[in-house]
């Protein structure tokens, strides 16, 4: 009589069993923290930027020293010049001829090749820029800090996101093992209103109505199958495995009582969280590109020495790497900018406004984390006290569920009583399992408003 529901059984196993790969070993939260640290994809790429801490501190040192440039050339030239312009105006065409009384004189059309070696040295300091490369400098350190501080944050985005998953992953297969028990359930009840049916207690609908329970646990296993995997594999993302690598979960301990002081833990997330340090830091960096803009009204200093030699020879020579013919230049440059359209003065109030932009953006980030870690602990401490009730409800069903089926066995109860004392049952093992996991998730919200782990 249940061979109808077959496919959707095999289905079931194919989905649970089938093309996995599998870690023997069960998988703690802390373990799964620990890959998505060491291995998350997202993570890997943002900590890269740390390998710009060293170059970007030389580069912002190197403006202190001077600029060297070094360089060797050669030449080769070819000219034939058959036409000039005389004193007179008038153009002359060579070859040309002169005839004197005396002497007849013919002026050749010149023409030869030249080729010529040279190298150079050129050195430049600027001495004084308004004091841009002094606060280029600190903004160096700044960057470095802000990008070590936007790391840590994202470390912490990234445990929150790894424990919603695995609560959810956890939640999931709980549901799996719930439907499978609530399908052996409708089961008994199909053999039990079977029975009863031939023994004249009930009628055809009983078992029509046991049938059709069947059929929707069935379907509803179905649907948990389904979220089991997509589950495993937001989870396997996060920690950088094969979509469809399955394991067992360590059981997470059951919600605690937060006995956390919230005036300490906002204390201590304005101290610790990454994003918030990355703000400040860049209010200062924005002082600093304030300071740079207003130096450009101030002059600049600029000293120079500049050493050349070449020498040019006829078409058959060789080149030189010694070139005798020398020229060697020492300056001192002090400029100032008298009057460039206003465009100083549009750069220093652009530097003026991000300045305070980015302080407003600090004060708005703080006041958030402020909320933030209110708002989860108060969401903990809620939901610690739902948990509570909801076990409570858990067990109370179960027991409820238990009498209706032996009531129905003995004939006491109607099928109508039973399905509703299992629609009840199911809906308060939901209600504890959603709860437990909200209760997890809201724990990783409060770590990450917090900047500090705190299990």
């Amino acid at each position: 009589m249940t061979t109808r529901y077959v496919p959707l059984i095999l289905l079931a196993a194919l989905f649970i069993t089938g093309y996995t790969s599998s870690i023997s070993a069960q998988v703690t939260l802390d373990q799964c923290i620990q890959w998505g640290l060491e291995r998350n994809p997202s993570l890997q790429r943002i900590t890269l930027e740390k390998q710009l801490d060293k170059p970007g501190a030389m580069a912002a040192w190197g403006q202190f020293l001077p600029s060297v440039y070094v360089g060797y050339g050669i030449d080769q030239s070819k000219y034939y010049s058959p036409t000039y312009v005389d004193a007179d105006g008038r153009v002359v065409t060579l070859p040309y001829t002169v005839t004197t009384p005396d002497t007849t004189i013919v002026y050749e059309v010149p023409e030869g090749k030249r080729r010529n070696s040279s190298y150079f040295v050129s050195v430049e300091e600027i001495l004084f820029d308004g004091g841009r490369n002094y606060l280029n400098l600190k903004n160096s350190s700044l960057a470095n800090r802000s990008r070590h501080s936007n790391i840590e944050h994202e470390r912490f985005v990234l445990r929150s996101e790894i424990t919603r998953a695995f609560a959810q992953a956890i939640a999931a297969q709980r549901r799996l093992e719930l439907a499978a028990k609530v399908v052996d359930q409708r089961r008994l009840q199909l053999r039990l209103a079977e029975t009863r049916f031939e023994t004249g207690s009930v009628t055809k609908r009983d078992v029509l109505q046991a049938e059709v329970d069947l059929g929707r646990a069935l379907s509803d296993s179905l649907s948990t199958v389904l979220e089991r995997r997509r589950t495993f594999e937001e989870l396997n993302i996060l920690v950088d495995l094969p979509l469809d690598t399955s394991y067992s979960f360590a059981e997470l301990p059951q919600p605690f009582k937060p006995d956390w002081d919230v005036k300490a833990l906002t204390a201590d997330a304005v101290k610790s969280r990454g994003d918030l340090r990355s703000a400040e830091l860049a209010v200062m960096t924005t002082h600093n590109d304030h300071l740079a803009a207003k130096g450009d009204y101030l002059p600049s200093l600029t000293a120079s020495y500049f050493n050349s030699r070449s020498e040019k020879s006829g078409a058959d020579a060789a080149y030189t790497l010694k070139p005798r013919n020398r020229y060697s230049e020492v300056g001192l440059n002090l400029r100032l900018t008298l009057f460039d359209r206003f465009t100083r003065s549009l750069k220093l109030q652009e530097a003026k406004v991000r300045n305070h932009q980015a302080k407003l953006s600090a004060f708005e980030l703080d006041q958030n984390v402020r909320h933030q870690v209110r708002v989860a602990s108060d969401q903990m401490i809620s939901l610690y006290e739902q948990v509570q009730v909801a076990a409570q409800n858990s067990r109370w069903a179960e027991e409820t569920l238990k009498f209706e089926q032996e009531r129905y066995r003995l004939g006491s109860a109607t099928v109508i009583e039973l399905g509703a004392a299992q629609i009840s049952f199911i809906q308060a093992k939901n209600d504890q399992i959603d709860l437990e996991t909200q209760f997890y998730v809201a724990l990783g919200e409060l770590e990450m408003a917090t900047g500090k782990v705190l299990r």
